[in-house]
């Protein structure tokens, strides 16, 4: 087994020590293969209570022609904290929140990020990503 790659183990398991069928993901198996993966800053504008207002945006061209699986984590206004998608950060006050969430299309993955926050001020988030494949379909 080599001391590189891309692992994923099941809830409760261990990754360093968890057998092969604890695992969801083993890049060393025949799975998923990742075929992008990077990170990018989000610019999120200021929240002013109206629409349109503290909100970012990124997309990454995959160029696959279907939409992919992916995985991905954002980096929101807490900097100790990473997030997956569709987490609400409710740790400002609890009627506000910070959200991260994405899709992929045929062409794109998109990321997003918008905010519910009394006047919150403009920030910069960050979004990790992994778009996976199938190599027998390429």
């Amino acid at each position: 087994m080599t001391d590189y790659g891309f692992k994923l183990s099941k809830p409760g398991y261990d990754i360093k020590t968890c057998a092969v069928k604890d695992q969801v993901i083993n890049s060393e198996r025949n799975s998923l293969k990742i075929w992008m993966a990077g990170s990018n800053n989000i610019s999120v504008s200021e929240f002013t209570g109206f629409a349109g207002t503290g909100e970012g945006y990124f997309e990454v061209n995959h160029s696959l022609g279907y939409a992919p699986f992916f995985i991905t984590f954002f980096k929101l206004k807490h900097s100790t904290k990473i997030w997956l998608q569709d987490s609400l950060d409710q740790s400002m006050l609890a009627t506000n929140f910070i959200h991260g969430e994405s899709y992929t299309d045929t062409t794109k993955l998109h990321a997003h990020i918008y905010v519910n926050g009394n006047n919150l001020a403009a920030w910069t988030g960050k979004v990790y990503y992994y778009i996976l494949i199938d190599k027998a379909m390429i």
